[in-house]
């Protein structure tokens, strides 16, 4: 037996594994989360291969892992537990990026705690590949397409035909183009950053090197996605837009994609490190072994394994606790607002997509020839997939939607602030003011929103929380249509608040 233990005590390659694999199990809801992300969107799907990769990176690494001897470090218990705790404040607020992150970063703290810091140091590039399973950078796509159309209509004028621009969408002589969340080049950018990174540690013993490489894969794709975009207008306007318009748009990106990944690795590998410069000896100071050589790794590895479980049974009770409270519930408002009046016969051909809100209403108020239309999403709990701030909450569909976002950024009207949006189909333009509503608090910003749902949810036990709206049409005169936006705003804005007030604290 004590054969037995000391063998498994001095597995390194075995107690690297077993928190990259069993971690996820544990917090299997915030894995589903990430693998139905990969799913459903095409962006991430790159997803489901990281943790075989990683697994096979430790892998083909496994002699000289089993070289090291694991000495666990017990101060980095100090370091799990707090990034236990953020996991558990994200789950508690559904913040799912939140407690991915923290995931991963549980994962390579649980094997600094079990095999110390030699064994971390030498897998350490390999562990930080987990944090591609997360799908992040949906963030980056609102710069990322204003960059595009703004280096794209600058080359147009380069080459020295007319264009005008308005907003995210331009015009030529011969048709007219829109940069969509599809042309970000945000697929390009996440795809070359996992690819280059792979690419540099496989070819690249040098650290600087390695990060040369990333940084280059992060730059190239961006600058190539303008130039793709590019491209793909003249074609269109060279073809008297007979090409580059359908499905050819798709082939054509990815083949200059593909070009671009290409040139970059065929110049990468001018600078690829021998393969003799990778066997790195591996240093054992043998004070610092001498001095823990008491230690049992597979104590600390049934110390991680409490303290996970432990935290992922808390969150369980959290959130069943936050469930117990929810009832049927539906917003009543009032036929009027002032002078603003209901006005059912009235649209605008336009909805925002709520998902699973426990109450919503969409209605038309008329003042005079002046029509808005107002949007409300209650939660009155927020929890996984039913939640006020969550990226599934869209002002409308950017790849099946006819509505297509050609603008949106913050504006301050009065000591308010909102997420205006310009959205367009055909010749219809609207403008939308957005803001969320958690607990008494309104904020534009969803990571104010994030944090005064925590703060709500910790201090004062309210878990409600609102998603709102206001809409109206205009044409090329922005300043009258923020004008009639923020008249019904003030107006409105008191009942609106005491109707959710009343939904919160009606029993």
């Amino acid at each position: 037996m004590s054969n037995l233990l000391s063998k498994l005590n001095s597995n390194t390659l075995g107690l690297v594994l077993l928190p990259v694999l069993v971690v996820p199990l544990v917090f299997y809801n915030t894995t589903l989360a990430m693998a139905h992300v990969w799913t459903v969107n095409e962006t991430f799907t790159h997803g489901f291969l990281v943790f075989p990769l990683v697994i096979w990176l430790v892998w083909r690494n496994r002699s000289q892992l089993l070289s090291i001897r694991p000495t666990p470090e017990p101060w980095a218990l100090l370091i799990l537990v707090a990034l236990l705790f953020v996991w558990l404040i994200g789950a508690a607020v559904d913040v799912e990026i939140v407690q991915q992150f923290s995931m991963v970063s549980i994962i390579i703290a649980s094997i600094w705690l079990i095999a110390g810091r030699q064994v971390l140091s030498y897998i350490l590039f390999p562990l930080l590949f987990l944090y591609f399973a997360v799908p992040f950078g949906q963030a980056l796509i609102p710069p990322l397409m204003d960059l595009t159309a703004n280096f794209t209509v600058a080359l147009i004028r380069m080459v020295g035909l007319p264009v005008f621009q308005d907003g995210l969408s331009f015009s030529l002589p011969t048709g007219s183009w829109a940069v969509v969340e599809e042309c970000s080049g945000v697929r390009y950018l996440i795809a070359s950053f996992l690819l280059g990174s792979i690419y540099a540690y496989l070819n690249y013993s040098s650290t600087k090197k390695r990060v040369i490489f990333i940084l280059l894969s992060l730059l190239v794709p961006v600058v190539g996605n303008s130039l793709r975009a590019f491209g793909i207008v003249m074609i269109g306007h060279y073809s008297g837009m007979k090409l580059a318009l359908g499905v050819d748009h798709l082939v054509y990106g990815w083949l200059f994609f593909g070009v671009i990944i290409f040139l970059l690795f065929y110049a990468g590998s001018f600078w690829r490190d021998p393969e003799d410069s990778f066997e790195i000896a591996v240093e054992k100071d043998d004070l610092f072994i001498a001095t823990r050589k008491n230690s049992q790794p597979l104590v600390f590895v049934v110390i991680t394994f409490l303290l996970v479980v432990s935290f992922s049974v808390f969150s369980h009770h959290i959130e069943n606790e936050k469930l117990r409270g929810l009832r049927s519930v539906a917003l009543q408002l009032p036929e009027s607002f002032s002078d603003w009046k209901y006005d059912a016969g009235r649209s605008l051909s336009w909805q925002p997509i709520y998902l699973r809100p426990d109450a919503k209403v969409s209605r038309i108020y008329s003042a005079g020839d002046d029509f808005v239309q107002l949007n409300i999403a209650y939660f009155q709990a927020q929890r996984q997939g039913a939640e006020a701030i969550s990226s599934s909450n869209k002002i409308t569909d950017p790849y099946e939607g006819d509505w297509k976002i050609i603008r949106s950024a913050r504006i301050v009207q009065g000591d308010k602030v909102f997420t205006e949006s310009e959205i367009k189909y055909a010749k219809n333009k609207l403008l939308i003011w957005s803001w969320y509503r958690v607990g008494e608090h309104e904020v534009a910003s969803p990571y104010k929103a994030k944090a005064l749902e925590a703060y709500n949810l910790i201090i004062e036990g309210r878990a409600d929380a609102s998603l709102l709206s206001v809409a109206t049409v205009f044409d090329e005169n922005k300043k009258e249509a923020r004008q009639k936006l923020y008249d019904f705003w003030k107006k409105s804005a008191t009942g609106i608040n005491n109707e959710l007030e009343r939904l919160q604290h009606e029993k």
